[in-house]
């Protein structure tokens, strides 16, 4: 597990993401046992155990939810909060991490179905594995409030997606139109980056989208 020099906060598509530091990963190695090479075990034997609840949820990233749970584990030891049965404690925090990726996957494969059917990207070729990743590199290349904006844009379905996007128009302050014009301009740029990119991996690229939805 990587750390960095000292405890902060990273960057992440609309929300701040805590950055693990070496002082608070100590602090949960000592929490684990006081002896060096006890804690270590545990640590490991913690994290198998956790590998194996994601595997058992059908995540299909069991090392990167294990890796996070861990994370915000040592998170909680370090703003001070007791913890009296860190194994069941780190359960409990692997199950909202499962459920927080099942959403996030569910909006991507909803924008992905948005960029399909609005702007003209073959479906074959943004569901592919290609896709996905060129999707992924191109979403990371906006603004942050861009991507929060066109992930939280193209959640939910039927009456749900409507009500969701009129609550998103209401907090950023803007008219239902306004937010459909802005999301498609965010859209027309995502198309835009992940057709080069597909047309790069020489998956096919479509042509460009239409009118905003």
């Amino acid at each position: 597990m990587s750390t960095a020099e000292k405890p902060g906060v990273a960057a992440g598509p609309g929300r701040e993401r805590w950055v693990l530091s070496q002082d608070a990963f100590e602090a949960l190695l000592s929490s684990l046992d006081p002896d060096p090479r006890r804690a270590g075990e545990k640590y490991e034997g913690l994290r198998r155990r956790l590998i194996i609840l994601f595997l058992g949820r059908g995540s299909r990233e069991p090392e990167e939810g294990a890796d996070e749970t861990l994370d915000r584990l040592s998170r909680r030891l370090a703003e001070g909060h007791p913890i009296e049965d860190l194994g069941r404690f780190a359960c409990g925090i692997a199950r909202r991490v499962h459920a927080e990726d099942l959403r996030r996957v569910r909006r991507q494969r909803r924008l992905r179905e948005g960029l399909a059917v609005h702007g003209g990207l073959p479906a074959r070729a943004i569901d592919s594995e290609a896709g996905v990743e060129c999707i992924r590199r191109c979403l990371d290349r906006l603004e942050a409030g861009e991507r929060a904006l066109i992930v939280e844009y193209y959640e939910g379905n039927g009456r749900e997606l409507q009500e969701d996007r009129r609550a998103l128009a209401d907090r950023l302050g803007l008219t239902p139109t306004a937010l459909r014009l802005r999301a498609y301009r965010v859209r027309r740029t995502l198309e835009g980056c992940t057709r080069e990119c597909l047309q790069g991996r020489g998956t096919g690229g479509g042509r460009p989208g239409g009118e905003p939805r």
